[in-house]
This record gives C-alpha cells, sequence and structure tokens, in this order.
C-alpha cells in the first residue's frame, strides 16, 4: 500500500482490530507554519458512482463529491458549526499529510499547515476560531492547536506516547483525545486547551468525540462516544458512550457492538440525539493485510436504536461528520482515490425515527453524485456561540 493511503486509513480507522498497527514516526524537528496560501484544484472528469442493487426498504440519499484528489488522498474531514467550511487532512500535492481548509459550495482549498512531518485529524473549535490536530513533527504523534486561518501551532501533548484523535469540549476549554498505553491498549485523556499539565485519565478506548451539546449526560455531566475493542473472539469494536464531570466518568454504556463486526470512527450529529459510524465485517481484508476492501455507513439513535444505513456498494465510506445542515461528510475511495464526499440525511434521519416506531430496518440507496459549483471564495472562519461546560478536575 501506498504510503499516504496507509496515513489515510490509519488516521481514519485508528485500527480494524483491536491489534493495531504502530504509528510511522519521523526524527524531525519541530518547524514553523508556513503562510497559508490557496490551490485551484483541476476540474478532472468524475467517474461515475457505483449503481448497487435497490433492497426492498430504501432511503434515497444525494451523493456530492466535495474534494477532489486526482492522486494521494483526502481524509479526516471536519465541518465547521455552520456548515460552511470543510477542514481536512491531504496527501495529494506530497508524501506527508497537511491540513487544509475550503468552503463546502466551492472547490478552492487554502492550505493550513506546511510542515515536513504529517499533520492529520483536525477537529475544529466550538467558536471556530482555532484547530486542533495530531502530528508526529515532534518525532512521535502529539496534539497541536492552531489558528483556524493557520499559523503557529501550540504543542498540547510533549510525552513519548502518541496522542492522536483530539475532540473539543462544548465550551471549547478542553480536549480529550487517545493515547497509545502500555502493552499496546488504547486510552483516552482529558486535558485543558492550552497544554496538558492537568491531563487526567478517564478510561479505556480509541477515537473519542465530545458531544456537541453541554450537560448532555446524567445530571449535568458532558458525554463523550468512542470506539473499544472486544477482549475475546475476534476482538472487534464496538461504540460506548460515557459521562464525565469533575475529572470522574461514570454511566459507561455500550451503543452498537457485535463479534463479527467493527464499528469504526463513531460522530455525534449538532443536536447530540443521534450518531453516524463505519461497519467493516470482522476479517474482511480482500483490500490488502490491514484494512477491508468494504465498509459501509449507518446512522442510528444515541441509544443505538433506530439503525439506517446509508452507503451501499463496494469500496470503503469512512470517518463521517455530520453537518448542521444535515448534511454528512465522509470518505470514499469509490473514485478510486480517497476524496471527500457528502449525503443528504433528511430522509435517512426521518427513516430512522420511523424505524424506532416499526423495529424494521431501513437501507440507502444512492442518488448519482452533484459537483458544487466553482466558486473563487476565501475561506473565513465560521463561528458559534455555545453553552458553558463544567471544566474537568485536574490532575497529576
Amino acid at each position: 500500500m501506498e504510503r499516504e493511503t496507509q496515513i489515510a486509513w490509519f488516521a481514519a480507522a485508528a485500527a480494524f482490530m483491536l491489534v493495531t498497527a504502530g504509528c510511522q514516526t519521523h526524527n524531525k524537528p519541530l518547524a514553523e507554519h508556513a503562510e497559508s496560501q490557496t490551490v485551484t484544484p483541476d476540474a478532472t472528469p468524475l467517474p461515475a458512482a457505483p449503481s448497487p442493487e435497490i433492497p426492498p426498504t430504501q432511503v434515497t440519499t444525494n451523493v456530492t463529491r466535495a474534494t477532489f484528489a486526482t492522486e494521494g488522498a483526502d481524509f479526516d474531514p471536519c465541518i465547521s458549526r455552520d456548515g460552511t467550511h470543510l477542514v481536512f487532512a491531504s496527501t495529494q500535492h506530497r508524501p506527508t499529510s497537511d491540513i487544509y481548509i475550503k468552503r463546502t459550495d466551492s472547490r478552492v482549498m487554502t492550505q493550513l499547515t506546511n510542515d515536513p512531518a504529517d499533520d492529520a485529524m483536525p477537529a475544529i473549535s466550538p467558536d471556530g476560531t482555532k484547530i486542533a490536530f495530531a502530528s508526529n513533527r515532534s518525532g512521535n504523534w502529539d496534539i497541536f492547536v492552531m489558528p483556524i486561518t493557520g499559523g503557529k501551532a501550540v504543542q498540547i501533548t510533549s510525552d513519548a506516547a502518541d496522542e492522536m484523535h483530539p475532540s473539543w469540549s462544548p465550551d471549547g476549554s478542553s480536549l480529550v483525545y487517545s493515547r497509545s498505553g502500555s502493552g499496546g491498549r488504547w486510552e483516552m485523556w482529558v486535558s485543558k486547551a492550552g497544554n496538558d499539565a492537568t491531563a487526567n485519565f478517564i478510561g479505556y478506548g480509541v477515537q473519542p468525540k465530545w458531544c456537541p451539546i453541554a450537560a448532555a449526560g446524567e445530571n449535568g455531566s458532558e458525554k463523550i462516544l468512542f470506539q473499544v475493542g472486544r477482549e475475546r473472539g475476534h476482538r472487534s469494536y464496538g461504540l460506548w458512550t460515557l459521562d464525565y464531570a469533575n475529572g470522574a466518568t461514570s454511566n459507561v454504556t455500550e451503543i452498537a457492538g457485535g463479534s463479527n463486526v467493527a464499528l469504526l470512527n463513531a460522530t455525534w450529529s449538532p443536536d447530540g440525539r443521534w450518531i453516524s459510524f463505519a461497519q467493516a465485517e470482522v476479517g474482511d481484508t480482500a483490500g490488502s493485510p490491514d484494512r477491508p476492501s468494504h465498509t459501509s455507513l449507518w446512522i442510528a439513535s444515541v441509544a443505538g436504536e433506530g439503525r439506517v444505513q446509508l452507503t451501499l456498494g463496494d469500496g470503503l465510506s469512512l470517518s463521517p461528520t455530520w453537518s448542521s445542515k444535515n448534511t454528512l461528510y465522509f470518505v470514499s475511495d469509490r473514485s478510486g482515490i480517497e476524496n471527500i464526499w457528502s449525503i443528504g440525511l433528511g430522509q435517512a434521519v426521518a427513516a430512522a425515527q420511523a424505524s424506532m416506531e416499526t423495529g424494521d430496518r431501513a437501507v440507502a440507496s444512492e442518488k448519482p453524485e452533484k459537483q458544487p459549483a466553482e466558486t473563487p471564495a476565501m475561506p473565513e472562519a465560521a463561528t458559534a456561540s455555545v453553552p458553558e461546560a463544567t471544566d474537568p478536575a485536574e490532575h497529576h
């Protein structure tokens, strides 16, 4: 597998099984960001999307291509709170990944990082002014924060372990992230967004996502969504939530899982009522030894009910991120190269609500993709006001 595809898959899935492949690291010094530059991609004709079989029960979804890499890969999408800007990682210009931003209605993208190492897994702060991301520019994967317009990045974590997959608290004061622990077991930590001097361990798991709605847990606690592998059988990943308040966790709950499937890349809807995730069959390594040949996207309620399948056909669909405009952005190789695509969710959510009443399962039927209009607009930082949340307790 090409190196940029390895980066994309590792960043998108964290691991297909509980036994995780190690990160590639580079012994390179911390470098300053270059000034932002604007790139206009080639208007290459798009290949036709696959035409999957239409199942007996279907939900029609509009599939639109959002990025246009013709080599390398675009991956790790993150959408602004108002749904107008897309931030993502890309290797379309060189083998190491950088972070870019674009308007969702334009093909013009602006490069935000320009470090020789890999920058990936961006997460936009709730107020739209900052981006947290993971980078191996210091020799191993650490968490950094930079302005949404690019510029100097502040290093948040600095120990010898790999830290990645940052996610912001609803008030933007804290970050939750994954950390590679001893014995290859992934841990979850919370720290202040300014530094990790007060970081505290909250449990085992990977790819934690903070609920965007404050006090979504019991008794005014915060709620965090994550994936964790079973410790028996195929060791496949399931999806869990926990409540977090004052440095302590409670109400650790499995909301979806199975012995023969791996559930990956879970994300919240903006209102905190729904989740979306990717599903892969355990043992499917037809694509290559370290990744499956096929994954599908689903939505479900935060209780794991009302499941609706969104994508069909062969190939990968990964890393969903849910826009406030009821659109889901995700990574797919349906064009032959990993790019970011989007699906309208209006009918899917309606079908999920109906299936919670009837107990039936709905499956998506995809319409041909659409392309955004050419708009040479420069992206601007998106802003949103959010309610305050309780600060995590300080620890060591």
